[in-house]
């Protein structure tokens, strides 16, 4: 799963006032269409994701350790917090939820697929080609 596409899948768990992602963004600045509910936390948290997963385009793949190694400090930076609201707390809990789920699909898709096969050559037999050979070189 590319960066692009976590972000559209965590659009779709989350819901689009909390992740409003622009189908249509080209680069990090875009990513967003609107201001989503909790701006700062998630435009910190995108920012996060793709430098952890040392993207340098949208449609680089992201991993679940690095995705959630970018998480960890800035959830516990919010849960140890003297003023933090419960919506962030809750914010917080869906998107891990959300993450573990996505990525977890992602796996099981991978695994349904199967291993990609490769063929790099292609067996011709040559025995009908010889038979036609000799009837030319014998006329």
């Amino acid at each position: 799963m590319n960066f692009k596409e976590l972000l559209e899948q965590l659009e779709e768990h989350l819901g689009f006032h909390q992740f409003p992602v622009n189908p249509a963004a080209t680069n990090i600045k875009d990513v967003f269409e609107g201001t989503p509910l909790h701006h700062d936390l998630m435009t910190r948290l995108v920012r996060a994701i793709y430098v952890s997963n040392a993207c340098r385009v949208l449609t680089d793949p992201v991993k679940l350790d690095k995705t959630f190694q970018a998480l960890t400090p800035i959830r516990q930076e919010i849960l140890r917090a003297a003023r933090t609201d419960v919506d962030l707390y809750r914010v917080l809990d869906e998107l891990g939820a959300a993450l573990n789920q996505i990525f977890a699909e992602s796996m099981v898709a991978k695994k349904m697929a199967g291993p990609v096969v490769r063929r790099t050559a292609e067996i011709i037999p040559l025995s009908a080609y010889r038979h036609l050979r000799r009837l030319k070189t014998s006329a």
